[in-house]
């Protein structure tokens, strides 16, 4: 099970690398049933993902990711586990595609005549390079290529144009990363104990060994990482403070400030503060699609479509030759 889950790391972290930069969309609410149409995998308004471009993506992944330290990851142990992560993440990354497509449709982005034609100039290399076996097993045409090409570059193109609009400057307190020894407890009865130790002066560090159930006691972190209230009061301490208690939806929190101000992690942090910055923008985009559009996933198609007896499958380039023509970096 442990190498399973290792397995399953390492796919993700490998197809974030395929995908467009940002977070996966796994939050996208759909309602499902057993049919989004004739064919189809899901549907996101108008738009709909058929079980073509689903097993395209599904042989392309298997063959790119279907190997973890040069060994093949299937096995009837984990096959049924991998496959389903595999699933997941093109369910997400097409998710993205039609959200975006849709955000170009409302707001009149298109693809330029020379953007078509090296879209086109792509799908006819890529389906060019499919074997019998692999046309047979993804059901695709040429046009099929052309069109998942096209959303997939209309959808890059937006989400560019997207990220060239986020703002880009970050303040010192933003980006601030602040050290300091924190106790946290799920029992109101542990809380009141632990604070009435505190008064009475017993060391923090002592008292949180005795009370939290946090990993740690010491912890360096950024805006965000905890409750928004604990962040209304920590970011304001001096070195050597420590909170009153401090009641959120998770718990009881304490803290104790070491260090208000790590410059040289606050620096790195920057990058952290901007690409959260992103992140929300093309949620907050999914999110505004989902109310324009009904979303529906058909759970019967996906959970038939199968990897099953693909071993003669070998087609791996869908993303490298789009990349190959097109680029919006």
């Amino acid at each position: 099970m442990k190498k399973t889950r290792l397995i399953l790391i390492a796919i993700t972290t490998l197809i974030i690398s395929v995908m467009m930069t940002g977070c996966s969309i796994g939050d996208l609410h759909f309602y499902v049933s057993s049919t989004s149409g004739i064919g189809n995998v899901f549907k996101i308004g108008p738009n709909a993902c058929s079980k073509t471009e689903f097993r395209t993506y599904l042989a392309n992944y298997k063959n790119l990711y279907g190997t973890f330290q040069d060994s093949s990851i299937w096995s009837e142990d984990n096959g049924k586990i991998i496959e389903d992560g595999m699933k997941s993440a093109i369910l997400d990354h097409l998710t993205r595609v039609y959200s975006l497509d849709l955000y170009a449709k409302d707001n009149n982005i298109k693809l330029t005549k020379s953007e078509e034609e090296a879209v086109n100039k792509a799908a006819e290399e890529y389906y060019n390079s499919l074997s019998d076996e692999d046309r047979s097993y993804t059901g695709a045409s040429k046009s099929d290529i052309e069109d998942m090409y096209e959303h997939y570059a209309l959808a890059e193109k937006v989400y560019f144009q997207l990220m060239n609009s986020v703002d880009e400057e970050v303040s010192e307190d933003e980006a601030r990363m602040m050290e300091a020894e924190v106790l946290f407890t799920t029992k109101k009865a542990n809380a009141d104990a632990a604070a009435a130790q505190l008064k009475q002066g017993y060391s923090f560090a002592s008292v949180a060994g005795q009370y939290s159930e946090a990993d740690a006691v010491n912890v360096t972190f950024g805006r965000d990482k905890y409750p928004e209230e604990v962040d209304a009061v920590v970011f304001n301490l001096e070195n050597g403070q420590v909170t009153d208690m401090i009641t959120t939806d998770d718990g009881y929190y304490f803290f104790r400030c070491t260090n208000k101000y790590n410059k040289e992690l606050s620096e790195e942090n920057k990058a952290n503060v901007i690409s959260h910055r992103k992140d929300e923008l093309v949620q907050d985009l999914i999110h505004e699609q989902e109310e324009k559009y009904y979303s529906h996933l058909s759970e019967g198609t996906l959970e038939n479509l199968s990897l099953e007896d693909t071993e003669d499958v070998k087609t791996d380039s869908f993303f490298q030759v789009l990349n190959k023509y097109v680029s919006f970096k």
